[in-house]
């Protein structure tokens, strides 16, 4: 019943408030962008006048100070990191490690053949390209990260804990539903490629696409935590942030509100806390709920989650935008003021909206089973909270 009042709450929230601030704004138009579903946005003629207006070109001070946001919200991380990876320890193994199992070489031939057909549009395929493509790369790459955490330390996510990681596929595609319907009112990305699609055609293969996204970063995560520089004790004792005290409830309450209200009358503005304002939301919840939150370790200066979760996000990041670039159903982006220096379809600076978006993959994650993000590489498990000795070390 708990979980079931957190899901409503939750959703309530997220969906009702941007919502409820266009209906007093009187901002009606806005429902056009919002409503269109499919997103058929091709010549982007179905937005009305007001909101394509909205499209600003691109500016120097915005992108260098947001530029200079990220590197100073990141440096003491990446400075921690830099340190611990010239230390030149190496990893604590278990006794099963050395072994990359047979479904991770499965998940290899999958993304192979997924990667070919993705890219290379055959004539006799064309028509079922957009369907056949995104799924099956990420389940190889789903598969590979899980593998090469067997094979550094003899355990994943997945063959840890089964059944939690594959609840985590359901819960994906709800989680980015989220940002979906968040997105109709800025209009950071849109989709190519998908105007022959029906509403229900698109709505079952995005479902579907969608279910990838927290596996994906969870086995990444993973991963990233089987290497020294990414162990616990390496990002301890640093600024302690109580999420229960008064002020920092003021400081998610505040964004919160600014974010959901902000995509709503000033999206040109407002548009980096797309990011940021469901974490805040969630955790409220949590913390309203007295529900454990995965950013409890916070409290005492541990960043390690943080960190891992937002590097994690970033390389999952890249992965997308490199199988994007060529797919036949795509997205692309109108970010406003920052879009230029392009990697891919994405903006350069865009990259740093996949560092909170870690975090939201975290929460989510843990939510679901705190183990998956707390997994200790130096055993044979997740979810002791452990970290090693030296005297394991080889």
């Amino acid at each position: 019943m708990k979980r079931m009042l957190h899901y409503t709450v939750l959703a309530a929230i997220l969906l009702a408030l941007p919502a409820l601030f266009a209906w007093l704004g009187g901002y009606d138009e806005i429902w056009e962008g919002v409503k269109s579903f499919p997103p058929r946005t091709e010549d982007w003629g179905f937005l009305p006048q007001k909101l394509w207006n909205r499209r600003c070109p691109f500016s120097w001070p915005w992108f260098l100070g947001l530029s200079a946001f990220t590197v100073l919200c990141m440096r003491p991380l990446a400075a921690r990191f830099l340190k611990a990876a010239f230390k030149g320890t190496r990893a604590r193994t278990s006794r099963a490690a050395g072994r990359f199992p047979w479904w991770g070489w499965f998940g290899v031939a999958e993304l192979a053949v997924a990667w070919t057909f993705a890219w290379a549009k055959f004539d006799f395929c064309r028509s079922i390209q957009p369907h056949i493509s995104y799924m099956p790369q990420w389940i190889g790459y789903i598969l590979i990260m899980n593998g090469l955490c067997v094979k550094r330390c003899g355990s994943s996510p997945l063959t840890a804990h089964t059944v939690p990681y594959l609840l985590t596929f359901p819960a994906s595609s709800l989680f980015w539903w989220f940002f979906e319907y968040l997105n109709r009112y800025v209009w950071n990305w849109y989709y190519l490629g998908i105007s022959q699609m029906s509403a229900g055609e698109y709505t079952f293969y995005a479902t579907i696409c969608f279910s990838s996204v927290l596996p994906a970063v969870c086995a990444t995560a993973a991963w990233l935590h089987t290497f020294p520089p990414f162990s616990d004790e390496n990002y301890a004792g640093m600024w302690k942030v109580d999420l229960h005290g008064w002020k920092a409830v003021s400081v998610l309450s505040f964004v919160s509100i600014l974010g959901l209200s902000g995509i709503v009358f000033f999206p040109q503005y407002s548009f980096p806390l797309l990011w940021l304002s469901p974490l805040m939301v969630f955790l409220l919840v949590q913390l309203a709920l007295r529900e454990p939150c995965v950013l409890d370790c916070l409290h005492a200066g541990n960043w390690s989650i943080v960190f891992r979760f937002a590097v994690a996000a970033l390389i999952c990041g890249l992965t997308w935008e490199t199988w994007n670039y060529y797919a036949v159903a795509k997205w692309v982006y109108a970010v406003p003021y920052v879009h230029r220096f392009q990697i891919w379809e994405m903006p350069l600076i865009g990259f740093a909206g996949y560092l909170p978006f870690g975090m939201e993959c975290a929460a989510v994650t843990a939510w679901i089973c705190p183990a998956l993000v707390g997994w200790n590489p130096a055993g044979d498990s997740f979810g002791s909270g452990r970290t090693g000795s030296g005297e394991d070390r080889s």
